[in-house]
């Protein structure tokens, strides 16, 4: 696979007029809607719509995403870090004893992979974590269930252990407990879609933060947080935003977004 996007780069770059609106936009960007045109083998005389792609996301790459035609194979996650959206194509997905890690990539080399709904690896960013680790974690979807009204410090099975790595500055295995929390009612960082009539009743939202464990204030290990949307009626984590610093964060949206139960294609 990075052979097909060592291609496609390459294929673009040789075309000036799509390399002048790329750089317009930084790396992380919506042209990773096309990559699935390659993994295919199928590129042809898609170059013009890759083109077209580009000056829409030029002027708003969210309208880019939302009038993209899909190929219904292929999995996708909407993606925003720090603001700057993209869609990123599942790549594959692995077996592990805790669960199966689902590995998503952008055309321009940014991956994460995400284990049962949480971020578990980032690669590519300006700052990612590695090599995160969990110690009885309860499942996301088993916790949405929880009365909202148990309050999390009094019960020790709202409680799990994380280990990270944070990168580039080299900081490994930093742990911190993690504290988390079903809430009333939707946070206010959470996508307007999510909160509208139609979805707002089949979702639950539970939220996670760090309890400091250190007198020592680094970045690293500032209280960072996540929420999360659950379909309670696919038992679905379906949205996820994690903090991997205080002013930096990164939110996935299964997508296309849907409220209804959908079935969707692996892209192995």
């Amino acid at each position: 696979m990075p052979l097909f996007r060592h291609f496609f780069i390459g294929i673009l770059a040789s075309n000036r007029k799509a390399k002048n609106i790329f750089l317009l936009r930084g790396r992380l960007f919506v042209f990773s809607l096309l990559l699935p045109t390659l993994l295919t083998g199928c590129f042809g005389n898609k170059q013009n719509l890759i083109y077209e792609t580009f000056k829409r996301g030029v002027e708003n790459p969210n309208n880019a995403i939302e009038q993209a035609q899909l190929n219904p194979r292929f999995r996708y996650l909407k993606v925003d870090v720090n603001n700057l959206p993209a869609l990123l194509v599942l790549g594959y997905d692995e077996s592990s004893p805790n669960g199966v890690i689902d590995t998503w990539y952008s055309a321009y080399k940014e991956v994460i992979q995400i284990q049962n709904g949480r971020l578990v690896n980032t690669q590519g960013l300006e700052l990612n974590w590695t090599d995160v680790s969990f110690v009885n974690a309860p499942s996301l979807t088993s916790i949405a269930l929880v009365d909202p009204s148990v309050p999390s410090k009094k019960n020790m099975a709202l409680r799990y252990e994380r280990t990270r790595t944070v990168m580039p500055t080299y900081r490994a295995n930093i742990v911190e407990t993690v504290e988390m929390q079903v809430l009333e009612n939707a946070p206010d960082d959470a996508p307007r879609m999510l909160k509208q009539e139609n979805s707002a009743d089949s979702i639950r939202w539970v939220q996670e933060r760090v309890v400091m464990q250190t007198n020592v204030r680094t970045p690293y290990l500032d209280p960072v947080r996540a929420i999360y949307a659950v379909n309670t009626k696919t038992m679905q984590v379906i949205y996820g935003r994690q903090c991997l610093a205080d002013q930096f964060c990164i939110s996935w949206l299964q997508w296309p977004y849907t409220n209804t139960p959908t079935q969707q294609n692996s892209s192995k």
